[in-house]
């Protein structure tokens, strides 16, 4: 009895897994490490010293390097370099300019045109639809004409012109007291505010020039000319025009499947579809301005201000800036604060929602 006592049968099972285990450890992938010896390193993460041989590179990674090391930025063609800021566009043709102040214009198909500043302030041009966007170089300040009207967003204020085919202009303003509206029939101004809608007294800028250029150049108030460039507060000169060409030729491009055209220009991402309609974002989108030569619409946003355009089905002119709104389809013109509306009616009359 004590010799069968002395006796230890082991199961064939865990004899096979006890070896399986001891030869996993002395190979180094089981759990038998020593507190004393050294962590094996993540092959994961590539350091100077890793397992891997600097000398092994995969097909996919060289494809990568060698696509983007021979890869070169086709921008609309031809690239040129002129004397004198653009302002007509008579005889448009597609391309790439760079003027003495450093500005790049890309001239898109559909006879869209759209250019960046330096300091990335951003101007679309809709010669098909008679539409322009404009957005200074710091998002405070921006603008659209519009042929249904005009918006001019400056810091916290919104002035607006909503063009009426029978001459009878609409005019608003949004700003800290509320929305203040007339129009060129009515002898007296409306304000808006918590307590609803009574007279006040008012005065608003006159937006009938092109006042895109003072927002894109960060220059000129309204009612002041544009065109006046050689002023000290907008500089030029052929380092201004380096700068750009450098710009040019860090760009990126690339075609998605559904055939849109993208650019990232001075960190502003540029798109344009098959059909014409460009979009261009800043700050990830933050800002972004848009216009499309099928339907003439087009819009701006930013933490300022949202406003829209169309000359399509749903013809209007809508601004909204905090819970302030604006809305007009070429026959109502109707304003909304704190949850109080009036403006004009098709008779152009006063009324009060």
């Amino acid at each position: 009895m004590d010799k069968a006592r002395e006796k230890v049968f082991r199961r064939k099972d865990s004899v096979t897994n006890i070896n399986s285990d001891c030869q996993n450890i002395s190979s180094g992938g089981g759990m038998g490490r020593e507190k004393g010896s050294a962590r094996p390193r993540s092959r994961s993460v590539y350091t100077t010293n890793s397992f891997v041989s600097d000398d092994v590179v995969s097909s996919r990674d060289l494809a990568k390097y060698e696509g983007s090391h021979h890869w070169t930025c086709p921008l609309p063609k031809p690239i040129t370099l002129t004397k004198d800021e653009i302002w007509g566009d008579e005889g448009y043709i597609g391309g790439t300019t760079v003027t003495p102040h450093g500005v790049i214009s890309l001239r898109l198909h559909n006879r869209i045109r759209v250019d960046i500043s330096l300091d990335r302030a951003i101007r679309i041009v809709n010669m098909k639809s008679g539409i322009i966007l404009a957005l200074n170089s710091s998002g405070s300040t921006s603008a659209l004409i519009h042929p249904n009207g005009r918006v001019y967003q400056y810091g916290s204020r919104v002035e607006i012109l909503a063009i009426e085919s029978q001459g009878n202009n609409k005019y608003a303003k949004m700003w800290y007291k509320g929305v203040s509206f007339t129009s060129d029939q009515c002898a007296l101004v409306y304000l808006v505010d918590s307590a609803g809608t009574r007279t006040t007294t008012d005065t608003f800028s006159d937006l009938s020039s092109d006042f895109t250029l003072g927002v894109f150049y960060n220059t000129f108030p309204p009612g002041d000319s544009p065109y006046n460039l050689d002023m000290p507060g907008i500089p030029h000169g052929t380092h201004l025009v380096d700068e750009a060409v450098s710009i040019l030729q860090a760009a990126n491009f690339w075609v998605t499947e559904d055939g849109t055209d993208n650019w990232i220009l001075n960190s502003v991402r540029i798109s344009q579809t098959s059909d014409g309609l460009v979009r261009v974002g800043r700050n990830s989108n933050k800002f972004s301005l848009r216009t499309s030569p099928t339907n003439g619409s087009a819009s701006v946003s930013s933490p300022y201000m949202h406003c829209t355009g169309s000359l399509g089905l749903t013809r209007h002119l809508f601004v909204r800036r905090g819970e302030r709104r604006m809305h007009y389809d070429g026959a109502t013109f109707i304003v909304r604060n704190a949850g109080h509306s009036a403006g004009f009616d098709e008779k152009q009359q006063l009324k009060v929602y």
